[in-house]
């Protein structure tokens, strides 16, 4: 059924499963703790067909932690990540410190509301042993992720922005929260306990855009809105005149 909408949609990359807490699937990559992992260039790994795994050892970027659900990962890895999402620290910084530290990455014109952001991340102390994102064709192997990411362009997100909406009637299907591109993880898990989740967009973050694909959003969800997105898709939008106009460039 997936297969289906995978296709309908022209996806070039698999949509990558996360598997929270998971600890028996056999990975191809393990995280090393020897070096500090961003979980941009794992989840791209992921969707061009590598099952990978990390734990909080290896979730060392302060933000990944955070986005994978390790809790609090900025007061243990970078408490002062307030200042640098600000206007930095300027002439106070060290002098070898790096650009993004001296003058700040100015996604927010104050400290204190950097700060207020911070503070009100969704942080997950589940306590996950381990997480795993895997291609859609290696689900069977592995059983059903808890969430679903899919890297898309601007017409497949419009897509499933309206296929969301498809069963419930509802124009709220969707949110666009600001963090690191892995913080989509940690908003979707929140939506996982809700009676009606929202599916998360993401990659917004520009300082870590350069580690994704151009021209590339995503779309994260509960795995049980990735299931409903694809029933009944020969009665939806995407079997409509208006979308096979767009096929055409797709």
């Amino acid at each position: 059924m997936d297969v289906q909408l995978i296709q309908m949609l022209h996806l070039e990359l698999e949509p990558v499963g996360i598997f929270l807490g998971n600890t028996d699937a056999e990975c191809d990559i393990t995280a090393s703790p020897e070096k500090r992992n961003c979980i941009v260039p794992l989840l791209l790994s992921a969707a061009h067909g590598k099952a990978i795994s990390v734990d909080e050892e290896s979730c060392n970027c302060p933000g990944g932690a955070v986005g994978c659900c390790f809790g609090d990962g900025f007061t243990r890895g970078n408490p002062n990540i307030h200042t640098m999402l600000s206007q930095g620290m300027g002439d106070a910084a060290p002098e070898k410190a790096p650009i993004h530290m001296k003058e700040g990455e100015r996604f927010f014109c104050t400290e204190e509301l950097a700060l207020k952001w911070r503070t009100e991340m969704p942080y997950s102390d589940k306590g996950y042993p381990r997480v795993v994102f895997a291609p859609q064709s290696r689900w069977e192997g592995i059983g059903t992720p808890n969430l679903v990411f899919v890297f898309a362009n601007a017409d497949q997100i419009s897509a499933m922005v309206a296929l969301l909406g498809f069963h419930n009637g509802r124009a709220l299907n969707t949110i666009a929260p600001f963090g690191a591109a892995c913080h989509s993880i940690v908003y979707a898990v929140e939506q996982m306990e809700k009676d009606e989740p929202l599916a998360v967009m993401g990659l917004f973050d520009i300082s870590q855009r350069s580690k994704a694909i151009a021209d590339y959003l995503s779309l994260t969800m509960p795995y049980a809105m990735w299931e409903e997105l694809a029933c009944d898709l020969d009665k939806s939008c995407l079997t409509t005149h208006a979308w096979k106009a767009i096929e055409e460039r797709l």
